[in-house]
């Protein structure tokens, strides 16, 4: 009984860090926006609203930098100036998505990862009920 407490104590902590290593998200809209594990969703009515996606690392351990992928209809210039643990990049007014992944991280203890954590913004604009 000792040694299957033990391990559900092991396998416990080890699925709560698998969790906290991802990468979150929010489509930036007019109203308070949440950063949301994985995929986020979010759309706006104002044609004079540019639209821009927020994306961040999460990650228990202290992070120097990361190199971000991304994938989907956006700006490519503005995802280019992406290089810490949080980026936003600018989105075209249309229904559409982006999805950001990072490739490697560098921590602050001079150690790296390959990693492959994503995640996927979904986004549309609306004039009146159709879609622009």
């Amino acid at each position: 009984m000792k040694k299957l407490a033990t391990l559900m104590l092991l396998f416990g902590m080890f699925s709560t860090n698998a969790m906290a290593d991802s990468v979150s998200c929010y489509v930036d809209t007019m109203k308070y926006d949440e950063y949301r594990q994985g995929l986020c969703f979010g759309g706006e009515t104002n044609r004079q609203f540019t639209p821009k996606i927020a994306f961040k690392v999460n990650t228990n351990r202290a992070v120097e930098s990361v190199v971000w992928k991304f994938s989907g209809v956006y700006d490519r210039s503005s995802a280019s100036q992406c290089e810490g643990t949080s980026c936003i990049i600018d989105v075209p007014k249309v229904e559409a998505n982006v999805t950001a992944c990072v490739d490697k991280i560098y921590y602050s203890d001079f150690t790296w990862a390959d990693v492959n954590w994503c995640a996927t913004a979904e986004y549309m604009y609306t004039n009146g009920g159709g879609f622009n």
